[in-house]
C-alpha cells in the first residue's frame, strides 16, 4: 500500500503543470495532508485523484488513501467512470457516473458509482463528492471553502462516510489557509468521530 501511495506522490509531482492542490491540515485528534490531482486529456478523457496521509497523535498510526478515476464525457458535464480506491484496510473498485462543472469561483466533482470490497467481496454503492466555492472579495483576497464527502454503503447498510471541510481566504497566489474539520462516520450505527484544525494549502 505505502508503494501506491508513494507511486501516487510521483505521479503528481511530475505533472506539474496539471491543476494541483495540496493542503496540510493539523487537528486536534490527527494530521493529514492532502493532494488534489485533476488533468484533461484530448478525445473528452479526464483522470481525477485525491490522496491522503493522516497521522493519529494517540495511537503515531499513519494512515494513507488514494481514490482514483479515469473518466470519458460523452456531454459537457457528464460521463462514464471508472475507479479505485485504495486504503491499508481495502481496495475498492468502483464503475459509475461522472459529473464535473468548473466556473471561476465554482467547482464541482461527483462520482457516484456501484463498488466492490476485495476485502468483504461484498458490492455496493460509493459516493465520492469535491466542492469548491472561492468567490472574489477584493483584488487580493477570495474566500475560500471546500467540501470533500466519501460514502460506501453495502446494499444492506451504511459501512462509512467522511467529510472534509475547510473555511478560510485565498490569496492572488493561490495560497489557501483557515480553519477546517474532518469529520467521519462508520457502521450502521454512524458512529461519529470529529477532528478540528486548521490549514494551509496551495493550488497550482
Amino acid at each position: 500500500m505505502k508503494k501506491n501511495v508513494l507511486l501516487f506522490i510521483v505521479l503528481i509531482s511530475s505533472y506539474a503543470q496539471s491543476q494541483i492542490s495540496i493542503q496540510a491540515y493539523g487537528g486536534n485528534k490527527e494530521a493529514e495532508v492532502l493532494g488534489i490531482y485533476d488533468k484533461d486529456f484530448k478525445n473528452r478523457w479526464n483522470y481525477f485523484a485525491s490522496g491522503t496521509a493522516s497521522y493519529d497523535y494517540e495511537t503515531r498510526k499513519v494512515s494513507p488513501a488514494v481514490y482514483q478515476s479515469l473518466n470519458y464525457y460523452v456531454g459537457s458535464n457528464w460521463g462514464a467512470s471508472a475507479g479505485v480506491y485504495i486504503s491499508d484496510e481495502d481496495v475498492m473498485p468502483s464503475l459509475g457516473l461522472a459529473f464535473v462543472k468548473e466556473t471561476r469561483t465554482l467547482g464541482i466533482n461527483l462520482f457516484p458509482a456501484v463498488t466492490y470490497s476485495l476485502d468483504t467481496g461484498k458490492a455496493g454503492l460509493g459516493l465520492y463528492t469535491l466542492l469548491e466555492y472561492t468567490p472574489k472579495l477584493n483584488e487580493k483576497l477570495n474566500f475560500y471553502s471546500m467540501l470533500m464527502v466519501e460514502s460506501d454503503f453495502s446494499f444492506q447498510e451504511h459501512q462509512a462516510s467522511s467529510q472534509i471541510i475547510r473555511l478560510g481566504l485565498e490569496n492572488s497566489k493561490k495560497m489557501q489557509f483557515g480553519i477546517g474539520s474532518n469529520i467521519s462516520q462508520t457502521g450502521s450505527t454512524f458512529e461519529t468521530d470529529i477532528n478540528f484544525g486548521l490549514f494551509i494549502g496551495k493550488k497550482f
